[in-house]
């Protein structure tokens, strides 16, 4: 059976730091077939399950087709054992996002961006104007929702990452917390703000935007 693993450019695992060589069959002396998640055994997963594993502090990993076989113990698609494994060929990008891309529909969220996710310092910002304009929204966002559940933890910052990672599960169509039409996403001005490369902060006096060249507007 064929499926993905995630390893260093090198062939190393990430994570054990073991020496895979393109081709060459490995079979686990001592294969656990136990419940135990994490034992003895090569681990592999489907395009459902790299999420899990194919960000690494923030480095990206490299994907490689194997071939699995002997005894196996699959728990999830985050974490499947088997006794055998061999790697045949790196995976190119575009190869991994078309896979991404092919199961969002029975996974129902946005599987590929969750992998490879937006980030608003990467990007030339939309016309501050416009960030303006989203900013005046996403602060009564900011003071009716999450002041009200965070309590002292009033970090306008957490928030729009939460914002934006609400973004990647477009099948939801209520949030809790908040009043909203069925089906509009609440976060929305959040949302547009880090995809339009802007980061908003608050310092308990002044509201801040931030873009990949710094502070570029404050109140004042």
């Amino acid at each position: 059976m064929k499926l993905l693993k995630v390893l260093n450019k090198d062939l190393t695992s990430p994570y054990q730091g073991f020496q895979f060589e393109l081709g060459k069959k490995y079979v686990c002396e001592n294969f656990d077939t136990s419940d135990k998640e994490c034992s003895n055994g090569f681990y592999a997963v489907g395009f459902n399950g790299l999420v899990y594993a194919i960000n690494n502090g923030g480095q990206k990993l490299n994907v490689f087709e194997v071939e699995v076989g002997g005894r196996s113990k699959e728990f999830n698609k985050f974490k499947r054992r088997y006794e055998e494994i061999t790697i045949l060929r790196e995976l190119s990008e575009e190869e991994i996002k078309a896979g991404l891309l092919a199961c969002e529909e029975s996974e129902g969220y946005k599987v590929c961006e969750a992998c490879y996710p937006i980030n608003p310092f990467s990007i030339d910002p939309m016309p501050i104007e416009d960030a303006k304009l989203l900013l005046q929204e996403w602060i009564k966002v900011v003071a009716s929702v999450w002041a009200s559940v965070w309590d002292s933890v009033w970090d306008p910052v957490v928030a729009s990452v939460w914002a934006y990672i609400s973004s990647l599960f477009p099948n939801v169509r209520k949030w809790q917390y908040v009043d909203h039409d069925e089906g509009v996403n609440p976060f929305q001005s959040g949302i547009d703000l880090w995809k339009g490369g802007y980061v908003p902060s608050f310092d308990g006096k002044r509201w801040r935007l931030h873009t990949k060249d710094g502070i570029v507007w404050e109140d004042v």
